[in-house]
């Protein structure tokens, strides 16, 4: 009975600020645009048969695979050194750390104009030392983005891969150098297989936090079209309300998929090292 008690609070939360809102989505997704109500698979084929809403969605799947990427590999030396080494300044690095999550994509998306617009600090310093007009109005194509979407995902891949790193035995490499492997073969035999869970765990939050995100896009997205800015389009501009229920669906069940698919495979490995 106090164990149903104590539960009570997440199952509410779960029902009423996950479950509802994702059947309603579901169910909004499967109604034609203006119908009374019954059941319709056309906002789907639709969505999949305009050549706009699948380049959109395709490039929304090759940034948030290539920001999971590099924030993962990026954030491996900064995630161990905070994990295992103790350091003056240490929780200030950390703090640094957590301020871009703090942001709002509106705000990282004006800084990137600042940064890489026609007029940014970046190409205006180059125009000023080489005389070119390199990188200028490079905030509105996909390096801008990319440049993004770093920028808050690498602090967050860091320090969730950090706290997995914590529970990294430093003997096991300890073990190995006086066996007499060499760095390498620690590193390859040793210490990736014993991260790699962690490591796609990480790649599964920077994927999903990617996918979904709007307000970077918003601010910046002038040459390239993604499926969260069309979804903000249908709603806004056309008050498609389904369609975009259809597009949201799509993109949950993408990134539901690639988390199940890597945490069930961190799952499997870490049961096989056990």
């Amino acid at each position: 009975m106090r164990e149903g008690l104590m539960l009570f609070p997440l199952l509410f939360v779960v029902v009423v600020l996950l479950l509802v809102p994702l059947g309603t989505l579901g169910w909004s997704s499967l109604r034609e645009p203006g119908a009374a109500g019954g059941w319709t698979w056309e906002n789907y084929a639709r969505f999949f048969a305009s050549a706009s809403a699948r380049r959109a969605l395709g490039n929304s799947l090759g940034i948030s695979l290539g920001v999971a990427v590099v924030s993962t590999l990026l954030c491996l030396a900064p995630a161990w050194l905070l994990a295992g080494r103790d350091f003056r300044g240490k929780r200030w690095v950390r703090a640094i750390l957590t301020l871009p999550m703090a942001f709002s994509g509106i705000i990282i998306g004006f800084l990137t104009v600042i940064m890489l617009g026609r007029i940014g600090v970046v190409p205006r310093a180059f125009e000023a030392l080489t005389g070119l007009d390199w990188l200028q109005g490079a905030a509105y194509g996909f390096g801008g983005i990319l440049v993004a979407y770093l920028y808050f995902e690498i602090p967050r891949a860091t320090l969730t891969l950090e706290a997995a790193l914590r529970k990294f035995d430093p003997r096991w490499t300890m073990a190995a150098a006086t066996l007499g492997a060499s760095p390498w073969q620690r590193a390859r035999l040793v210490t990736l297989p014993l991260v790699l869970p962690a490591l796609l765990s990480t790649f599964a939050v920077t994927f999903g936090a990617s996918l979904g995100s709007f307000g970077v896009v918003l601010v910046i997205s002038r040459r390239v079209s993604l499926t969260p800015l069309q979804i903000f389009d249908e709603v806004f501009a056309f008050s498609n309300f389904e369609a975009a229920a259809a597009m949201s669906v799509v993109l949950v069940v993408l990134g539901f998929a690639m988390n199940f698919f890597l945490r069930g495979l961190a799952s499997r490995l870490l049961a096989h090292r056990a």
